[in-house]
């Protein structure tokens, strides 16, 4: 399966996710997840562990987060490296289109941060 562009990537794994509102944690803590039923998700550089990079060689540039769509279907579906600040772009925009707003003023930082090269080393990354 051919993957999407970036930003229909983001769109369909965040609506995948039942809890809008947990992505905005996630992403302030730079914390991937991923669900069970279609096999959506994303991952954060800081999620590989030593067999994810040594074992299946796995990268993701630092700034970047791996997508990845129909985990489980058969034949697999796809996996995307994306921009973060794209991810985040379309974070904030569907907290915003389903009236979280507290959640989209939380992501709009992250974006800010990401966006002002002097704020480096601000987030917390876990």
């Amino acid at each position: 399966m051919d993957a999407p562009e970036p930003s229909v990537a983001c769109r369909e794994v965040i609506l995948e996710w039942t809890r809008l509102s947990q992505l905005a944690d996630f992403a302030e803590r730079r914390h991937g997840y991923g669900n069970s039923n279609g096999g959506f998700g994303v991952d954060y550089p800081e999620d590989l562990d030593e067999y994810d990079i040594h074992v299946d060689g796995v990268r993701i540039p630092e700034g970047s987060l791996l997508l990845y769509g129909y985990e489980i279907a058969i034949p697999p579906g796809y996996e995307i490296l994306v921009d973060e600040k794209v991810y985040l772009c379309t974070l904030r925009e569907i907290l915003l289109e389903r009236g979280l707003v507290a959640d989209a003023e939380r992501v709009a930082v992250l974006l800010a941060d990401e966006m002002n090269p002097s704020s480096e080393g601000k987030r917390k990354r876990i």
